[in-house]
């Protein structure tokens, strides 16, 4: 069943014209991404479904009583409601049914027992069973829940909701809206950027409840890999018409690509036939002139006019303009880059890092990833010597040169233009500072906005410029990808995976985690969790570990008697700090494995097997890890119970 139906709309803004002959429908259930370049019109398609927006041209169709919910960038709530009551706002009607059934309920009750036969209480009694007969259908009896549910899923605990709006960061009351939405379960959905402001887990949760969704859904997203989940059809906007793919955004990636290469084949065949006719043409010309033959040159206006007949394509491309990044750097650091040990961090009574321990060895490609809020910011700032730690060292390495690529904007002027700040902030001239912003996909007078006018993705792409500026062989990437359009992601990995110095990123997003990254570390319970792999690998484990932690919080939230509270808080930071110390050991063991082997194959490789002088070397080596080894398996044992 078709729930909107777009067709042949066009669509402008005084001259400038956003969609032409554009169409799309959606059938209830399915799952569709709305792609395109920035301002190519996905925001104003929404806009047009949810009648915030008129159009010049074609026709729009909605099913008749559909409901639709948009998402709101900023949505609007009552500020002196806590979090709990905002959610509550969603089921007015429901609550509206609650009082009128109260009501009821002390009208029957005032019937006296001889009046049981009255015909007023007959009334009133199929009154109430009509009503709490709709009550239940509507999910009365399930819609507090249901706010629980959604808001736990999506990063809200119990104690949560007790906030008061007024005190929520932009990104919560974005999540507030998202709930919001969410608990309408409109028939058809419309998501702006939802994945914003969310942690993995949050986001994983959000897939599952989309797949599941029953009504329709219209995503707009730069999140690949959350595409990839979620959707089963594509449509993106190109030069203000539609081109529809069949699949998710991995389908849609090789299907363009697939569709360029043949339409560049009939380009170029086509322009093979150009140019033969236009040298007939010409030919025939010549002959008729040296032949003084008129039907040379009456042939000649014959294949002119076959010429003129031909609808000529344009050239195609697979990609349109793209920012020119490129991230080198002149010296090498030493082997070890970061060693951080035993470090803690508290904020107002809030501890966010304890005994924190962490290495990160030249050409490392690292992420850290963990819930909004487990300090993965905090300690990229510690590192860069931005915040003290309360306690622990930060020790960085003989050689290294740092670069920070922060989520806040606060290091550059805002009343400065854009080739004044690269000026002042790059020690660039004026002629180098335009050329650089032209790379960076800032054309003409945009070099000359003021700072506090830019987009977000046109703040992440001037960033991105200071840091290829500075000469950095360790780069420190908070959300990197954050604001950037799909083409400028794929140009940031593709440089990064090529980039021959060392990375420690934060970052939600999966896609990327999986084409940069070789460790990933979650920070979870205020340490570090080493995984030796990207986020596939990384999830694959996760499957495999009971997760105790989660055992230990919710069993010390039972205890009521306040000695055995804190005792029972000693006992589990202890047992902490020993899982803690365990997880160290166990990486260690594996990584002196991994050494022996490695020295036992080059033991027994052909070319070394008749070097002597080097196997004794390898010998020697060898000994000396198992060593090591026997010690660590002694300390494991200790730590072990």
């Amino acid at each position: 069943m078709v729930v909107v139906n777009i067709d042949s709309i066009a669509k402008s803004y005084g001259t400038q014209d956003v969609l032409d002959d554009f169409s799309m429908s959606v059938n209830k259930g399915e799952k569709v991404a709305l792609i395109g370049a920035n301002g190519s019109g996905k925001t104003t398609i929404f806009k047009i479904i949810n009648g915030q927006e008129d159009f010049q041209e074609g026709n729009l169709s909605l099913r008749n009583d559909v409901s639709i919910g948009l998402l709101d960038q900023i949505p609007e709530f009552n500020l002196d409601n806590t979090i709990y009551e905002e959610l509550l706002t969603v089921f007015e009607d429901l609550q509206e049914m609650e009082d009128k059934l109260e009501e009821l309920e002390n009208k029957i009750s005032s019937f006296k027992k001889e009046e049981k036969e009255h015909q007023e209480l007959e009334n009133l009694m199929d009154e109430y069973s009509e009503l709490s007969h709709q009550y239940e259908m509507r999910g009365g009896y399930g819609y507090q829940n249901k706010i629980i549910q959604v808001a736990s899923g999506l990063g809200f605990n119990e104690k949560d909701l007790e906030k008061e709006i007024s005190y929520l960061s932009g990104g919560e009351k974005s999540r507030v809206g998202l709930i919001k939405l969410l608990l309408t379960e409109p028939d058809l959905l419309l998501l702006d950027e939802p994945t914003n402001h969310l942690d993995i887990d949050s986001i994983q949760w959000l897939e599952e409840f989309l797949i599941d969704y029953e009504g329709a859904v219209i995503i707009i997203s730069h999140d690949r890999y959350f595409l990839d989940q979620v959707i089963e059809r594509i449509v993106e906007i190109d030069n203000g018409t539609d081109e529809k793919y069949y699949g998710n955004y991995s389908y849609y990636l090789e299907e363009r690509k697939r569709r360029f290469e043949q339409k560049m084949r009939e380009y170029k065949n086509q322009q093979k036939k150009i140019k033969k006719l236009e040298e007939s043409i010409h030919q025939l010309r010549v002959w008729g002139r040296s032949r003084d033959s008129e039907k040379m040159f009456k042939r000649a206006k014959a294949m002119e006019k076959r010429l003129e007949r031909i609808d000529e394509m344009e050239k195609p491309t697979l990609h349109g303009k793209k920012m020119n990044l490129d991230l080198e750097f002149n010296r090498r650091s030493g082997d070890e880059v970061l060693k951080i040990n035993d470090l803690e961090k508290t904020f107002d009574q809030n501890t966010l890092l304890e005994d924190l321990d962490l290495d990160i060895y030249w050409q490392d490609k690292a992420v850290i990833i963990g819930a909004n809020g487990s300090g993965k910011t905090t300690l990229l700032d510690i590192i860069n010597g931005d915040l003290k730690p309360d306690k622990g060292d930060v020790n960085i390495g003989a050689s290294v040169k740092m670069g920070y690529y922060r989520q806040e904007f606060e290091k550059f002027d805002p009343e400065d233009d854009l080739v004044t700040t690269l000026v002042k902030e790059c020690s660039m001239k004026i002629s180098e500072a335009r050329n650089a912003l032209g790379a960076f996909l800032f054309e003409d007078n945009e070099v000359f906005k003021k700072v506090k006018n830019l987009s977000g993705g046109e703040k992440s792409r001037l960033r991105l410029l200071q840091l290829m500026s500075g000469d950095y062989n360790f780069l420190l990437l908070d959300e990197p990808t954050n604001h950037l359009d799909l083409p400028s992601r794929e140009v940031l990995e593709e440089v990064l995976q090529d980039y021959p110095g060392t990375l420690l990123v934060v970052s939600h997003d999966r896609y990327f985690i999986n084409k940069i990254i070789d460790h990933t570390y979650e920070l979870d319970d205020k340490n570090l969790k080493k995984y030796l792999g990207d986020y596939e690998y990384y999830k694959k484990k996760k499957k495999e570990l009971s997760d105790n932690k989660q055992k230990e919080e919710k069993n010390s939230n039972d205890t009521k008697k306040d000695n055995y509270y804190f005792k029972q808080k000693e006992r589990e930071r202890k047992e902490r700090k020993r899982k803690r110390k365990l997880n160290k050991i166990e990486e260690e063991i594996e990584n002196k494995e991994q050494k022996v082997e490695e020295l036992e194959q080059k033991m027994t490789h052909p070319d070394n097997i008749d070097d002597f002088e080097k196997l004794n070397k390898f010998k020697e080596e060898h000994q000396e890890i198992k060593n090591e080894l026997d010690k660590l398996y002694e300390e494991w044992e200790k730590y072990l119970n």
